[in-house]
Order: C-alpha cells, then structure tokens, then sequence
C-alpha cells in the first residue's frame, strides 16, 4: 500500500503507538510518507530515513482576539479552528496529488479528531486514542456545569464579567463538539486502543469504532533487574488526571516500611507538582519527580521497581502497564478503563477501586513477598511476550487498513 500519515501528537502514548505502527507498516515494504507540524512528535518519534516527510506549519495563538469571541457567540470558528483546517487542507492537496490508497490519520492534540478527512479523497483511516476528554469526563469537574446562580448579585459587575467569560467559553466549546463529531463522522473508519475506547467514542459520537490492539516493543521493554530496589514507580504525565495524589496517598496507609515513589513523566505541570510535593511531605512519603528519562533509564526504573503503582484516571489504553509488564514488574492498577484488559488479577498485577486502604494492601503484599513478585514478574513478561507483541500490533493496523480498500 501507499500511504499517507498525518498527525498532531506530541510525545507520548499516542507517539508511541503511531511510531509503532509506522515502523511496523514500513518493515513489511508499504511506501509512507508524513504530513505533520511536528513529524516526529518533538524528537519523540523514530522515522525511517527513506520515509519522505512533509513538515506543514499550523499557527496558534494561546490569545484569542476580542473578534473572535464575538465570534463564538453565534457559534463561527475561531481562528484557531480556521489555521488548523487551513493546516489540513494544505497537507489534503498534496496528498490529493500523491495517488495515495489510502490515509492513516491519527489524533489532534488540539482537537482529538482531526479536520484532515473533510479534504482528502482516497479512502480514510482514523487512529483515535480517546475522545476530547475534557468535554466528556470531570476533570475534576465537567465542563458544562453551571455556575452559582445570580441571586443576590444580579446588579453586580463581579457576577458579569465571569458570566460574560462563561458564556463566551461555553459556545466556544460547543463549536469544537460540534467540529469534532462532524470530523469523526467523515472518517470512512474509525480505530481505538481499547474496548473502552470503543464504548467511549459510541457514547461521545454515536457511532462505532473498531478496536486496534495495540502492542509492545520487547526489544527495548525486557527483564533488566540488576539490584534490589526500595522504590515503586508511577509512570504519566505529572497532571490531576494520571492522579498521582492516589498513588501517594495509598503508599501513606502502608503497614510495612513505606517505599520511595518514583514518578516518571515528560510533562508536569508546575503548580500541581509543588501541591503534591507538599502532600507527600505531609504524609511522610519519598516522592521523587525524573522528567524525559531515556528508554535504557526507563527500563532500569521498570525492571528494579518493587512493582508499579497506575492511578490513572478511565485511561483508554494505558502503555505503562504492559511496559512494566515486560520488564518483569507487577502492577497495581485501577480497575477502570482500558487496563482492565491487560491485567490479569492475581496473575500479572492487582485491580483495585479508587481506595487507598485496599492500594496500600496491595502493596503490602507485593513489597513483602519477594517470591510473589518473582513469580507474577515472570507470568508477566512471558505474556507481553505472547499476547502483546509488536507482530499482532502491526498484523492489525495492516489488516484495518486494507479493510477499507475492498
């Protein structure tokens, strides 16, 4: 197949998968060529040297023009919406002219969905990691929850220029609802990580999409125990929703000696790093922050954990898992979202509810029973090895995206 890869995603688990799959379609002698404002998601992404690669800028402003949400009001795009399509369209015409079989789009950073299938017109894949989360989950709280009534402050300027901002937010966001399902409903096929997934795009879009499996690199995430660790690892993003403060508060409820928490991350956010430092000092848990770590460190982190430790909020897919799976660790992980695939109870990790009593059990019985640990160490990796290999994850992109050429 000739295909033709557009994307907007920075590093990450949705980098990681789209590297994945580009790698994999490339090893069995598919012609790609990329369309991106960034092509190797910052540096995070490996590209094959013979992939040709079309860098098209997207211009964003962080400041919205006061035109603009005037704009909003009546529900018009804003001039963010307007670059990207505009960004879209620009990479549509080139792909238009490439006679390419088909296009393998993946996620928006901005947007989730992207505009790109309104433009091409060869047969279009989409690979969607999650919906717009931010309009579909409370994080921490939805995002169409009204404000306090107006009652007692109807003649205040306190009470309107908020209102105004809300108002002005609100439609904002229901321009980008709206986009998003109509750039979901152009797609002649729509992919997902997870069951869960699945579930969520019908509930957000009212329409199906097909699971994709995704897969690990075992050549890079294997057995690397080369000491005996005191620590448990967390793995995500430094924000609210990968909920490191569950983790932190679970370790706290331990009975046995409390273990460092290492957190690995390649983005935080500032403010909320210093709220948990200070929760964790509080309650007298080591927690130490280790931001863009290499994949050699991150393995070594990995396969000397005591185990790890996955508060991650409805995660669709969840990479970290199965990454520590195949370093030969254990995982205690929330039993929600897509992880409820991957871990096996009692077998290759633990499935808790959101209750640090029950976490800190867990974690007693793992930091307590090395021979535990071993053994559901061992199942581990011999089932990433098995189940999740980077074969049936290319299998399954290549199978998918022939589908839509029949």
């Amino acid at each position: 197949m000739k295909i033709a890869i557009w994307h907007n995603l920075p590093s990450g688990g949705g980098s990681r998968a789209l590297n994945y799959h580009l790698n994999g379609l490339h090893q069995r002698s598919h012609q790609i060529e990329i369309w991106s404002n960034s092509p190797d998601a910052d540096g995070f992404m490996s590209i094959p040297s013979d992939v040709k690669v079309h860098k098209i800028p997207f211009n964003r402003t962080e400041k919205l023009p006061f035109k603009d949400k005037i704009k909003s009001f009546f529900f018009e795009k804003d001039q963010n919406i307007l670059a990207m399509e505009e960004h879209c369209k620009r990479c549509a015409d080139e792909i238009n002219q490439g006679n390419f079989d088909v296009l393998f789009a993946n996620s928006c950073f901005f947007y989730a969905v992207p505009f790109i299938a309104k433009y091409v017109k060869i047969p279009k894949v989409l690979y969607l990691g999650e919906p717009f989360r931010f309009f579909y989950e409370s994080l921490p709280r939805i995002v169409w929850e009204a404000q306090q009534g107006a009652k007692g402050k109807l003649f205040r300027r306190s009470y309107w220029l908020p209102f105004i901002k809300d108002l002005w937010i609100e439609r904002k966001n229901r321009v980008q609802l709206r986009e998003e399902r109509l750039n979901y409903e152009s797609f002649d096929k729509v992919l997902v990580n997870s069951i869960y997934s699945a579930e969520s795009c019908l509930k957000a879009y009212g329409s199906p999409a097909e699971v994709c499996y995704l897969g690990i690199d075992s050549t890079i995430f294997k057995e690397n125990s080369i000491s005996t660790s005191d620590y448990v690892i967390g793995l995500g993003n430094f924000y609210i929703n990968k909920n490191p403060k569950l983790a932190i508060e679970s370790i706290a409820k331990m009975t046995t000696k409390k273990p460092k928490l290492i957190w690995v991350a390649n983005m935080s956010d500032k403010n909320y790093v210093s709220e948990m430092s200070s929760l964790a000092h509080n309650l007298d848990v080591e927690l130490e922050i280790k931001t863009m770590v290499s994949d050699k460190d991150l393995v070594n982190l990995l396969s000397n954990a005591l185990c790890m430790i996955y508060t991650s909020q409805l995660e669709p897919f969840g990479f970290a898992p199965l990454e520590a799976n195949a370093c030969g660790t254990p995982v205690i992980a929330l039993q929600e979202g897509g992880v409820k695939e991957t871990i096996i109870p009692n077998k290759n990790g633990f499935l808790s509810d959101r209750n640090p009593k029950k976490i800190a059990n867990y974690l007693d019985i793992l930091t307590q029973n090395k021979d535990l640990r071993q053994e559901m160490g061992n199942f581990a990796a011999s089932y990433v090895r098995q189940e999740w290999t980077l074969e049936k994850c290319t299998d399954n992109i290549e199978n998918a995206l022939k589908s839509v050429l029949k």
